[in-house]
């Protein structure tokens, strides 16, 4: 089932358009405010954000960059008042997918996210010898045994199956996967020794005192 997360503080328009989308057999996950929408994608995965603008604490543009910032690639459309090419413009370079502006019919929203969800569905899954990799899922799929990656995880073993036998060094990592905040070299590690737990033998080895290599068996 795909799940929505909805982040709208008019409450009659909130509780109308869940209605209509869990309808539609949506499951539907609701946000009155900014920070209520943040909480709940620290615990949860979404396939599709909509997003008001004009909320509470954390407006939608701000919301959608600090997302963004941090990795989350999911899919997400704009629902709001501001028409302005210039509006439309910062919802877009904030990272929307779409912009819809208030009042529209739920026939065109409807329609819309159809059409994202068909979008963005295409090139989720990445297939590399024995293993595929469902990134909007997060899932590992080595054998048809499926498991569970978190999000730099997955973006750390992506960059490797990207470029096979080529060794790579912590800092390139660390420049490749995170766009902001620096961790450190333990993190690095960490993630990689997660993945490698994921499989029946290392993968991702180390070629000491150089970086790491990701080799298939």
């Amino acid at each position: 089932m795909i799940k929505i997360l909805l982040l709208e503080d008019d409450l009659v328009l909130l509780e109308s358009l869940s209605e209509e989308l869990e309808d539609e057999g949506y499951s539907i996950d609701r946000a009155k405010h900014g920070k209520e929408l943040l909480d709940l994608t620290y615990k949860n995965r979404y396939d599709l954000y909509i997003l008001d603008v004009h909320v509470p604490y954390i407006d939608g543009v701000t919301l959608l960059q600090e997302l963004r910032s941090a990795g989350d690639t999911t899919p997400a459309i704009f629902l709001t008042s501001k028409n302005k090419e210039s509006d439309k413009i910062a919802g877009f370079q904030a990272g929307c997918d779409d912009y819809l502006v208030k009042p529209f019919s739920l026939s065109e929203l409807k329609l819309r996210l159809q059409a994202l969800l068909r979008r963005t569905s295409k090139a989720k899954l990445l297939e590399f010898d024995d293993i595929s990799i469902d990134t909007q899922h997060h899932v590992l799929k080595i054998n048809d045994k499926s498991r569970l990656l978190d999000q730099k995880a997955l973006e750390i073993l992506t960059l490797f199956i990207a470029q096979p036998n080529a060794v790579l060094t912590i800092e390139q990592i660390i420049e490749e996967v995170y766009a902001d905040k620096v961790p450190s070299n333990t993190v690095i590690r960490v993630h990689i020794s997660k993945i490698n737990a994921l499989f029946l033998q290392k993968r991702i080895v180390n070629i000491r005192g150089v970086g790491y290599r990701y080799e298939n068996f």
